[in-house]
């Protein structure tokens, strides 16, 4: 098992993920947490991915590091206690942490003989964490049919921190995806799946629906089959009609190159504008590529 101070690799450059050191099939897993975008990158990592399955750790770039987590041992000991009651056996865990200044916590793959048997969320943001779970259950019960969700295996509070386990997703490397026409069917049905699954604030205008909120190329992938697989649901929350086409195709055009819409809604212009202009605040890191996205943003013209 991954025990405090345990052996993994820091990848990539920037260092969030960490993966097991030991094992083909437990590095090449752990690989599949990097959400590549561009074509050229996804490409690469699924050669290296193969690499490893082949040569093992070796081949994998990155810093060797003893990784601790960052809770004190009897409250890690405990979560891992009560996620294999779940899921059984885990031997080890690759690990994400979130790179943005605003948000605090941290993912883990659970893995057992190098195969991902859960996911995990954990945060010191319960209602976080609790609204994720809530829609994740919503999308489980309804069964989109343009796109896959992961299944919640559970949910629960514990020392203050909140955490989620749901099934593992596929533990290769997806794809993003490009097409404008999926991105948008995808959007309209999450608008409609989850209309009815979370309260409307008194202040929302009753003509706002739900979006996902961060349908961008890194949590809208494609699995090998084709199938769409959409990930991190913790933004999910009532916006102005349009928001997720908009986002969507404005992150996939940054990311991707693909065209940009003629023009873009008065309140979901406005409200995405809003929303980068926040992450400028709390991501300082990225700043100068969240920049760019809202000069991109402000250069499409409003439609009146």
């Amino acid at each position: 098992m991954s025990e405090p101070g345990s052996s993994h690799i820091r990848f990539p450059r920037s260092g969030h993920i960490l993966i097991p050191a030991e094992g083909r099939r437990a590095v090449a897993a752990g690989l599949s947490l990097h959400s590549s975008c561009r074509p050229a990158a996804v490409l690469a990592q699924r050669i290296l991915y193969a690499g490893a399955r082949v040569v093992g750790p070796r081949v994998v770039p990155g810093e060797r590091a003893r990784w601790t987590p960052p809770l004190p041992e009897e409250v890690w000991s405990g979560l891992l206690e009560e996620w294999t009651s779940h899921v059984g056996r885990v031997d080890s865990v690759a690990v994400y942490h979130r790179p943005q200044t605003g948000r605090v916590g941290l993912s883990a793959l659970l893995l057992r003989e190098g195969r991902g048997v859960g996911f995990v969320r954990v945060s010191n943001d319960v209602a976080r964490v609790n609204h994720e779970a809530r829609v994740v259950r919503a999308l489980n019960r309804a069964r989109p049919e343009t796109f896959r969700v992961a299944e919640l295996v559970a949910a629960e509070d514990v020392n203050g921190l909140g955490w989620m386990l749901s099934e593992s997703v596929p533990n290769y490397p997806l794809g993003a995806v490009r097409r404008s026409r999926t991105r948008e069917a995808v959007a309209a049905e999450i608008s409609d799946v989850l209309s009815d699954a979370l309260d409307r604030p008194a202040d929302v205008p009753p003509h706002w629906t739900v979006a996902h909120g961060d349908l961008s190329p890194w949590n809208l992938r494609r699995r090998i089959s084709g199938a769409v697989q959409v990930i991190d649901w913790e933004d999910a929350a009532y916006a102005p009609p349009g928001v997720d086409a908009l986002y969507g195709a404005l992150t996939a055009h940054v990311s991707l190159g693909t065209p940009l819409p003629v023009s873009a809604p008065a309140e979901a212009h406005a409200w995405v504008d809003d929303l980068l202009s926040g992450r400028i605040a709390t991501q300082p890191d990225a700043a100068a590529e969240i920049t760019r996205t809202r000069d991109v943003l402000r250069a499409i013209p409003v439609a009146r």
